[in-house]
């Protein structure tokens, strides 16, 4: 075999398990088994840190932005440690800020770590995941608009979040619930219906007829607006209500029902929704 197909074995291969699981069917026949088993050696031999477990760093007791994280680990069906949830706010703040992290330096949580690898920031996060566990695109077109998705969401979210919080951003929305109702209700009525219609639109474009925001099969874009509008419609329900985006709507709750994130829902690593903010 070339040099040439050889190493796109090797490209293809990367992202095992879920790629080997899910999408072997979609292969073109010319990565033999033999060259796929020395494709995987090779990875082996330059990986680093292959047996230390994923480890996402957020706080406790929350879906917040980690929740996007844990969703890909969740849908590729790769083991995390959630240390958060398991050591409490403490082990976040001593990684974050005070010395615990001895990788790339994070500006704030959530980030996520294996062996000396360090990342943070939602949507880079989801980005560098995805592209390891077969989640993001093989074109790179279709791997930049998941890209733009996941920077629109993150619009979408700060910009739902801010609502919540128009007098102080770094306070509790309980004490400024009063002054927040013009600015909820004005995220409600302008602003969401627009980042829901988007969504529909990437829908009616979609030449595919599986369902996905991009391509013919899922990928973080659909992990992530399936959680923003799951947000939306906790923390905005009556306006999501409102908004006539049948495509959208269906696309959240086939997300929900696919058989790794309906389990991972009703299970204890699933974190409860905050009062507010999008959280």
């Amino acid at each position: 075999m070339p040099g040439r197909m050889f190493a796109l074995c090797i490209k293809r291969y990367q992202a095992a398990p879920l790629f080997l699981q899910q999408r072997r069917e979609q292969t073109t026949g010319r990565c033999s088994r033999p060259f796929i088993a020395k494709a995987s050696i090779i990875m082996a031999t330059h990986a680093k840190d292959t047996k230390e477990p994923w480890e996402l760093i957020y706080w406790p007791g929350v879906k917040g932005r980690g929740e996007y994280v844990r969703l890909v680990f969740e849908e590729a069906g790769i083991p995390y440690v959630d240390v958060g949830a398991k050591g409490g706010m403490p082990v976040v703040i001593e990684f974050c800020w005070k010395g615990g992290n001895t990788g790339f330096p994070v500006r704030a949580p959530p980030a996520i770590r294996k062996g000396d690898f360090v990342l943070s920031n939602t949507p880079v996060i989801m980005a560098y995941l995805g592209r390891q566990f077969g989640l993001m695109p093989g074109s790179l077109e279709d791997a930049a608009h998941v890209e733009q998705v996941l920077a629109i969401v993150t619009d979408a979210v700060a910009e739902g979040r801010l609502a919540f919080h128009p007098k102080d951003f770094y306070a509790s929305h309980k004490v400024q619930v009063e002054e927040s109702k013009p600015y909820i209700k004005q995220y409600g009525e302008n602003r969401l219906p627009k980042y829901m219609q988007y969504w529909e639109a990437l829908l009616d474009e979609n030449p595919d007829p599986q369902g996905f925001l991009i391509g013919s099969s899922i990928t973080v874009a659909d992990l992530a607006v399936y959680h923003y509008m799951a947000a939306a419609e906790q923390h905005y329900k009556q306006y999501y209500d409102a908004v006539e985006a049948p495509r959208a709507k269906e696309h959240q709750l086939r997300i929900a029902s696919r058989p790794r994130i309906q389990a991972y829902l009703t299970s204890d690593r699933c974190q409860p929704w905050d009062t507010d903010s999008m959280m």
